[in-house]
């Protein structure tokens, strides 16, 4: 998922508790109060959203609903009572007092959204004024480029600005640690989509995916393509942005479905090239 996805739902969260808070505020009568909890519960989707934003909609709505959940069962032991006395933010988070009919309120601030969310899959990584209008394709839409061994390099050197010889150094370090980062199954299937010249650098050394972060996958194709860490992530990015191109949709997809959401940084499908790499 790009930045621009976490801030919008940072900001989503700040205006769901801004709302909440200047409702209880100026009202005091129960309809005012339940509309503060389902505002609370939109809150919490948005915060889960933002942590998780490679979450699907219906799993972040269950996990939304059941901290709410839990949250208001823990009023029962007394502790957020004493909490929200000595705290503003306490009372924000934990609440002071159990009450039945907030656990009915808690999905209607969240279920709206999980619908929402869920009507909108045809413009994802489609820039919101092409949707607006009326320009969006969908993603699977896209026809993968055709390119070559030269056209592939060429590429990414054009995005790197860099020589060709620096570009095929990092494209082929890049295709390596991605194998060792994917299963063996993934990494077959995307050396078939590669250009030739290209493939034997994406078969993994074994069956079963190495677990580690961006950092290291960026210092590994630092090391292997003898270049300094900034210059291997600007690297790294350029050739998932060059991959994005080449492959279908649904293969670029399926090569970068099993890297955490950290990752977004350089794989991306919404966010251009050089928006990534400022």
């Amino acid at each position: 998922m790009s930045i621009r996805f976490r801030l919008l739902t940072l900001l989503a969260a700040a205006v769901f508790l801004t709302v909440a808070l200047t409702v209880r505020a100026r009202t005091d009568g129960r309809p005012e109060q339940y509309s503060g909890t389902a505002l609370y519960a939109s809150m919490v989707y948005a915060g889960v959203r933002f942590l998780r934003p490679r979450l699907s909609p219906v799993p972040a709505g269950v996990a939304a609903t059941a901290f709410c959940w839990a949250m208001e069962t823990f009023q029962l032991t007394g502790v957020p009572a004493a909490l929200s006395a000595r705290s503003l933010l306490a009372r924000l988070v934990l609440g002071v007092q159990f009450d039945r009919i907030d656990l009915l309120w808690y999905p209607v601030g969240v279920v709206p959204l999980v619908a929402l969310h869920l009507l909108l899959p045809r413009h994802q990584g489609v820039p919101f004024d092409e949707v607006v209008a009326g320009k969006s394709r969908h993603p699977a839409e896209r026809r993968a480029l055709k390119v070559d061994d030269n056209k592939f390099i060429g590429l990414v050197a054009k995005r790197t600005g860099t020589s060709t010889e620096q570009a095929t150094a990092v494209a082929r370090a890049t295709l390596t640690t991605l194998a060792e980062r994917i299963d063996g199954g993934e990494a077959r299937d995307l050396a078939d989509q590669l250009p030739e010249g290209l493939r034997a650098y994406a078969f993994g050394p074994g069956e079963s995916a190495e677990r580690f972060g961006l950092d290291v996958f960026v210092e590994r194709v630092s090391g292997r393509a003898d270049l300094d860490v900034d210059q291997a992530k600007d690297g790294v990015t350029a050739v998932f942005d060059v991959l994005r191109e080449a492959l279908s949709p649904d293969g670029y997809e399926q090569a970068v479905s099993q890297l955490p959401a950290e990752f977004g940084e350089v794989t991306d499908q919404t966010a251009p090239f050089v928006e990534r790499t400022r």
